[in-house]
């Protein structure tokens, strides 16, 4: 039998835990919110009903925002930056922590417990 080659995703001690940002980004989303295609209005709206939502189902635990990247706008992206400020600010009551997905175009949220 050969050796057993370790894997080059596979962190340095198996034995370690995913914190802070990896972790986020590495769970399961409990729900998922698609913002493409809607006014900063209607995102703003959309995004309020989702967190007040989810708050009370699914409390501490990962939604996705997918926001795109605004590739599809005429003039710059507004829903990418508009969602972060909405979770850091108005909506912070709600959010423990926010990154941006690998890739770009959404967010992954962590609720309050």
């Amino acid at each position: 039998m050969g050796k057993k080659r370790k894997r080059k995703d596979a962190p340095a001690d198996p034995g370690a835990e995913l914190s802070g940002l990896a972790l986020l980004l590495s769970e399961t989303p409990a729900d998922t919110l698609d913002l493409h295609g809607y006014t900063a209005l209607q995102a703003e709206a959309r995004l309020s009903d989702f967190l007040r939502t989810q708050a009370v189902v699914s409390p501490g635990r990962v939604l996705h925002v997918i926001t795109g990247r605004g590739l599809g706008s005429e003039g710059p992206p507004v829903l990418p930056g508009l969602v972060r400020d909405l979770l850091d600010h108005d909506f912070s009551e709600y959010v423990v922590a926010s990154a941006a997905l690998p890739g770009g175009g959404g967010l992954a949220v962590r609720l309050r417990s």
